[in-house]
Parts: C-alpha cells; structure tokens; sequence
C-alpha cells in the first residue's frame, strides 16, 4: 500500500485516478478546491494556485501517514480562442493553475518524498504539448512547461530515489470539455474558424476515450518498478507523437493546421 496524493481530484481524470487507486488498495488523498466526498478516498481542501495551503495540507498528511510515495499532479483547465482575443486576465490564470499549480505541488512534497527514502512523481501533461493546438495555445504551452519542468525535475531528484513521469493523454470524455472556458469576444476575423476548430475540438473529446484508461495507465505507473520519463495514452496518439518525432516540423505543423486551423476560412 501506498501513500497517495493527487490533485485536481474533484472531476474527471483526477476523480476516476483517486477512485481507482483506492479500489486497488492504496490510501488515496484527493487535493481539490471544493472538498471530495469519496467513499475510499480522503478528501482535502486546498488550491494549487496557493502554495502555503499545499505545504500545510501536506504537513498534515506526513504528520498522519510517516511517510508520502506518490504525487499525481492533474489539476488544470484549457481556455480556447484566438490568442489576440485572449484576455491578460485568463492567461495568467491558466498558467497559474495549469504550471504553477505542478510547481507548487512539487516543491511542497519533495521533502516529505525525501525523507520517505523516494517515490514517484507523475504530472498530467497531454499530447497537445507536442502537436500545439490552434485556438487552444495557452493549454498546449502550459503542457509543454510541464514537459520540460519534468525533464529538469526528473534530473535534479534522481539521488533521492525518485521518480519522475510526465503523462501525455489523447481526447478523453470528462467534463474538461463543458468547463473549458472560451474567449469572451471573438474577433470576426477569427470568429468562424475559431468556431469550427472548437466544434472538431469537442467532438473528439465526447468520442474520445473512457477515463478509467487513463486511471488504468497510472496504476501501472504507480505499480512499476521504473517509470518511463513520458508516457502517452492512447494508441493513436502513439502515433501521432511518433509522427512529430520522425517528420519534418512543417509537414506537422501543415497537418495540425489542417485539422484545427482551417486555414481557408
């Protein structure tokens, strides 16, 4: 049995994460904004977005458990429209919660991890942090920093016997898609494209896959003995990830703009 922490716990991925780990035997603590009132798993009141209230929660659950194994970092929500028509406000907010909100969990838990002898981090990035998104670019940056933070991160703790793995899922159904937020004008040079794009956007996300793979994927995580430095959910998106590895940037980039961008509007 294992000490877990997951953020973001209160909806979707976070949710279906917290309650799968339970169900297999773990002690499961959900971090939300709105306490969680799950059968197996404890819930805890805190913002990712204020770091003093992580490290107090986390405190308080070294102090009960003696020790913390595992860090899921899921907490986030996207944003879509033109980045001209984005308003200051929103991005600052999106790359708080969505990076910042990783940052905080992280350095709040490492030196409970430490003192615990090691332990797994697994931050939820998404494969829009390699095939960026149009009129969806401040959720595909801010998955990308959590990439790149991954990577250091992995480096700087690998003495401390833990782990490090930035997860990248395809289109999921959750209710990411009702409670992404959307530019409040739209200009009307970007409007009609804009309005395809979002449409293409949620349409995959209903169809996409059942939120229990993702749980399933991160208890292999969980159970491995070593974590891959990314992991990418879904086997399509394997290969779409696989694609942007081997071909020329501007073929996808053409691609990605063909799907999203509607260029000829």
């Amino acid at each position: 049995m294992k000490v877990i922490l997951v953020t973001g716990a209160s909806s979707g991925i976070g949710l279906q994460v917290a309650n799968y780990l339970a169900q297999k035997g773990h002690r499961v603590y959900g971090i939300s904004r709105t306490k969680i009132h799950e059968k197996n798993v404890k819930g805890i009141q805190a913002d990712v977005t204020h770091y003093e209230q992580l490290k107090q929660a986390y405190q308080d659950i070294y102090d009960v458990e003696g020790r913390i194994d595992v860090v899921i970092n899921n907490a986030g929500f996207g944003i879509s429209g033109a980045i001209e028509d984005t308003s200051l406000k929103d991005a600052h907010e999106l790359m708080n919660v969505n990076f910042m909100g990783v940052f905080h969990s992280t350095k709040a838990a490492l030196p409970f991890m430490r003192e615990s002898g090691g332990g797994k981090i697994i931050n939820m990035s998404s494969v829009a942090s390699r095939l960026s998104i149009p009129f969806q670019a401040f959720y595909s940056s801010s998955k990308a920093a959590i990439n790149a933070f991954s990577e250091a991160l992995a480096t700087e703790v690998s003495p401390f016997h833990i782990q490090v793995c930035s997860v990248m899922p395809g289109d999921i159904k959750t209710g990411f898609t009702k409670n992404r937020r959307k530019n409040e004008v739209d200009s009307p040079c970007y409007k009609k494209r804009v309005d395809k794009s979002v449409g293409v956007m949620e349409d995959d996300e209903r169809n996409g896959m059942d939120p229990e793979v993702a749980a399933k994927v991160i208890y292999k995580l969980v159970q491995q003995r070593r974590m891959p430095i990314y992991k990418t959910i879904g086997f399509k998106y394997k290969v779409f990830v696989l694609l942007h590895k081997l071909l020329p940037a501007r073929f996808a980039h053409a691609v990605v703009g063909a799907i999203y961008g509607f260029k000829k509007d």
